[in-house]
């Protein structure tokens, strides 16, 4: 049972404690404040939504956190999957929209007009789900010494922790593995910004969304997705984080699936 009067005290803490900006935070408790009480099952939802006329796209983001953090506090994960899925869909406008995976085959085919730094990155970028500044990060620092082969994908590891982006590791492919090791000279993440950022092609950005809501549609846990793309909170604790890796390892198998089929049609 999630209850919202209970928690209230402590969300307000635990947003302090990842450093939420203040703005959101505030605009994210008006919403659970007006909207929820207590959630038993999945049909509370489809209840809940239904009376709300104005602000459902506030409402779905001010849930999901509330989530992760009753995920954090070990609340049964099944459950709140269950509930997670029952959330509808957000619209945010051309922010948020999902590539559709024709348009993804193009800027593959196009990227490679681009010098081979750049089509490398665009690789890492898809497959991992990464800010450009940590795939940047990645291209450049890459040693073989960091890499794990797991359950037939190759795990990178980053350690970059910048306020609430944590991101552990790089997820990729043999394909992009091979592409890394051919890497001659470094990348910088202005001019980075600037190639990826054509018209022409899906931005960064863009491929981040498509990599995440790809993963929640193949059933890979959202928590598991965000641990992927290096969205974790700083309070999660070793435990916890021991146990995201275990799962990457067995979810995203189902995504590299998806990719090389993709790449290779």
């Amino acid at each position: 049972m999630v209850s919202w009067k209970d928690v209230r005290a402590k969300f307000i803490e635990y947003l302090k404690s990842v450093q939420y900006d203040d703005r959101t935070a505030r605009s994210m408790l008006s919403y659970l404040d007006r909207y929820v009480t207590v959630i038993r099952e999945p049909y509370d939802i489809i209840t809940l939504f239904s009376k709300v006329k104005r602000g459902k796209n506030h409402l779905v983001k001010s849930l999901r956190k509330l989530f992760k953090f009753y995920e954090i506090l070990g609340f049964d994960d099944l459950k709140l999957e269950a509930l997670r899925k029952a959330l509808p869909k957000a619209v945010w406008g051309v922010d948020i929209r999902i590539p559709l995976e024709d348009k993804i085959r193009e800027a593959l085919q196009k990227i490679e007009n681009e010098p081979f730094k750049y089509h490398v990155l665009y690789d890492v970028l898809l497959d991992s789900g990464l800010r450009v500044v940590e795939g940047v990060a990645l291209v450049n620092g890459f040693k073989m010494e960091n890499v794990q082969e797991v359950n037939g994908f190759y795990r990178y590891e980053l350690a970059m922790f910048r306020g609430t982006k944590q991101a552990y590791y790089g997820h990729f492919s043999k394909h992009t593995l091979e592409e890394l090791q051919q890497i001659r000279e470094p990348i910088k993440e202005r001019a980075a910004s600037r190639i990826l950022g054509k018209h022409d092609l899906i931005r960064p950005k863009y491929l981040r969304k498509y990599a995440f809501d790809k993963m929640i549609e193949l059933d890979v846990p959202e928590s598991v997705a965000d641990f992927i793309e290096g969205r974790v909170p700083i309070s999660v604790g070793a435990k916890h984080y021991m146990a995201l890796a275990r799962q990457s390892a067995k979810f995203y198998p189902r995504y590299l699936e998806h990719l090389e089929k993709l790449r290779r049609d």
